[in-house]
């Protein structure tokens, strides 16, 4: 009798005794067990109750695996329906690389996540090396539970894109994330030369469109930042260039 067998074996018949889960569909695929066999294993788990716990804790273990990957299903679903039609994924984001759009590769973001200061490296290697045939769409998803100033400083960069210099505001946000202040949303914007009233009026309306990209990717099952996307599939590694070059050549095909 080999250890799976019994494993599921001793959950079956300890779930069916103990009526732990009295569910017709657990009574309808439970499989039939031979009385003198049952009584055995009962023994066994009466002299052995350290088994019961063994036994449930590889089920739990079984179930969430099968959860999670129900999950990442569903999200693929998602994600590849979205990327269907780039111009409604895209929206009014800012973008950079190719203007052709075939290639998305889409990052949501918080400007107070170190990970996603350290992602920014990577994508600058990335798109230096394939700006031509790849578009890179920024979006917002601030996590203001853990990142206080990642909403400010995402309308601090919303209204810099309203004049033309998101990039450049982005890259300041991402350089000084210890500075991160009102102060210094205000500093960054003279240093751009931007207009200050603008910029100041604009910072007051940025919350709808900054809204708007956090549910987008809630709706795409985005846990945490920095999340990356290409052409509908998601790198598991963002911290990796490798990882997007792997993924690139499978799109490109």
């Amino acid at each position: 009798m080999s250890p799976t067998f019994l494993s599921r074996l001793l959950l079956s018949v300890f779930l069916s005794a103990s009526f732990l889960v009295p569910t017709s569909a657990f009574a309808q695929a439970k499989p039939k067990v031979d009385p003198v066999l049952e009584q055995q294993v009962l023994e066994v788990l009466r002299k052995n109750p350290e088994v019961i716990y063994q036994v449930l804790k590889k089920f739990g273990e079984e179930q969430r695996a099968a959860q999670e990957r129900q999950a990442k299903a569903e999200q693929l679903a998602a994600v590849q329906k979205l990327f269907k039609d780039p111009k409604t994924l895209i929206a009014s984001s800012p973008t950079l690389g190719s203007t052709s759009n075939k290639i998305l590769l889409v990052e949501f973001s918080d400007f107070q996540c170190p990970f996603c200061s350290k992602s920014n490296g990577i994508l600058k290697q990335f798109m230096a090396k394939h700006k031509d045939k790849v578009t890179l769409v920024f979006k917002n998803f601030p996590l203001t539970q853990v990142h206080p100033e990642a909403l400010p400083a995402a309308r601090a960069a919303w209204a810099a894109q309203q004049q033309g210099k998101f990039w450049e505001y982005h890259d300041e946000l991402f350089a000084n994330q210890d500075k991160l202040s009102n102060n210094f949303y205000l500093d960054t914007a003279k240093k751009l030369n931007l207009n200050l009233a603008k910029f100041q009026g604009d910072y007051g309306i940025a919350d709808t469109a900054i809204l708007n990209d956090f549910k987008l990717g809630r709706s795409i099952d985005v846990q945490g930042t920095p999340t990356l996307i290409l052409n509908g599939m998601v790198v598991e590694d963002p911290q990796s260039i490798a990882a997007l070059e792997q993924l690139l050549i499978k799109v490109g095909k």
